[in-house]
């Protein structure tokens, strides 16, 4: 293997560990969240898109993470907030949050080009949905489960990736089957209430939900971690989707 082949595949190695909720699980927030939609948003985002689907659109900050013009934003997706802290900028590694806010304030300034618009929504579809992956709120110790070696049904992999995608991808559901599976126990106060929730509100909550991630006996994860999170796991999937929602409803109102 020469080096630039090598070089290529380790990075995008590297990459598949560091950025969040795997493709399916992204594609779920993003289901979910344009199902909350009000008319008026999905309107905009259809004029500044040419659809307003944001399924299709909540992977495209992890395809560009191999594009070397795109090195610079491989900190944006995740923010460290160590246990018994609150988040306070500029004290951790870590950008999501300040580019989350970066994002929606470019999405409601007139004077910002439909380019820009455009990047900034499919960051934010993306960046909302990776806050809600408890391990992308990292203890700044494992990069964010990343350095934590375990098995999943004996194959080798690490806690970040568990959560990523293997504990979404075992169900073998397509992401708009486990969406629709999501949102059958509709609770509208539950949503609106959601909706309304800060950016802050979800990250210190991922601060708080990491440490059930982290609770197992043995390094070779099976049925008994799978239902032991499947309801943390879900919870945190439709939160994401419906705080989209309610973030985009407020952009585009």
């Amino acid at each position: 293997m020469n080096y630039m082949i090598k070089f290529i595949f380790i990075f995008v190695l590297l990459g598949q560990s560091l950025f969040g909720w795997g493709n399916t699980g992204h594609r779920i927030v993003g289901k979910v969240a344009e199902t909350y939609l009000t008319k008026n948003a999905k309107d905009q985002i259809k004029k500044l898109m040419g659809h307003h689907d944001l399924s299709r659109m909540s992977y495209w900050a992890d395809h560009i993470k191999s594009d070397p013009d795109w090195k610079h934003a491989n900190d944006w997706h995740w923010c460290t907030v160590p246990d018994g802290e609150n988040y306070e900028k500029g004290k951790h590694k870590g950008l999501a949050v300040e580019k989350v806010r970066e994002f929606i304030d470019t999405l409601k300034k007139k004077r910002s080009t439909k380019e820009e618009k455009q990047i900034a929504l499919k960051f934010l579809i993306h960046l909302v949905g990776d806050l809600h992956q408890p391990l992308h709120v990292g203890n700044g110790d494992d990069r964010g489960g990343n350095s934590v070696r375990l098995k999943w049904f004996g194959e080798s992999t690490n806690l970040h990736s568990v959560w990523d995608s293997k504990l979404i991808d075992y169900q073998k559901l397509s992401y708009s089957e486990y969406a629709n599976y999501l949102m059958l126990d509709e609770n509208r106060g539950q949503i609106r209430q959601w909706q309304a929730d800060s950016l802050l509100t979800y990250i210190h909550e991922s601060r708080d939900l990491r440490k059930q991630c982290y609770d197992y006996q043995k390094d070779d994860l099976k049925w008994e971690y799978f239902y032991t999170n499947k309801d943390l796991l879900e919870q945190r999937l439709l939160q994401g989707g419906v705080r989209l929602s309610g973030e985009l409803n407020r952009i585009f109102k």
